[in-house]
């Protein structure tokens, strides 16, 4: 589970801001999206909302995930299911570990990755100003069942 609660209504006041009509569509994906546990596809999302409102259109869905991406509150997760997989976005540079068993997800602490980026800027005198750090293999759930 994610270690991190995201706030959904602070997603929809974004795309409000961002000139987004919300509607109850657009809410529903938000919610799914913003409080989902594992890494979901687009049409993953699109079949989950067709549970909820079967009239749901793809098209909808996949310029949903496509906005919050665009507003930085969807992470790709890259090297999973073909990197077409998203997550909440966390404001801070966190560690990610994905389970290649069940799929979950967590945030690990990030002070290790705060100081592998403050000491590259030292030592290289760039200017980091975005990381992501994505850890896969097997939890700790996975690993007592097998």
């Amino acid at each position: 589970m994610l270690a991190h609660t995201i706030d959904a209504n602070k997603w929809l006041t974004a795309l409000r801001e961002n000139g987004c009509r919300i509607t109850d569509v657009q809410e529903m994906l938000v919610h799914i999206l913003a409080h989902t546990e594992i890494p979901l596809s687009a049409e993953q999302v699109w079949e989950t909302a067709r549970q909820i409102r079967p009239e749901t259109g793809r098209a909808t869905v996949y310029r949903m995930v496509e906005k919050l991406e665009s507003l930085n509150l969807l992470r790709r997760i890259h090297g999973y299911q073909g990197c077409c997989s998203f997550l909440p976005t966390l404001p801070e540079p966190m560690m990610l570990f994905i389970c290649l068993v069940c799929g979950r997800a967590d945030y690990l602490d990030g002070q290790p990755l705060h100081d592998l980026i403050h000491q590259s800027e030292r030592s290289s005198g760039h200017h980091i100003t975005d990381s992501r750090l994505q850890l896969f293999g097997t939890c700790v759930a996975c690993q007592q069942h097998s």
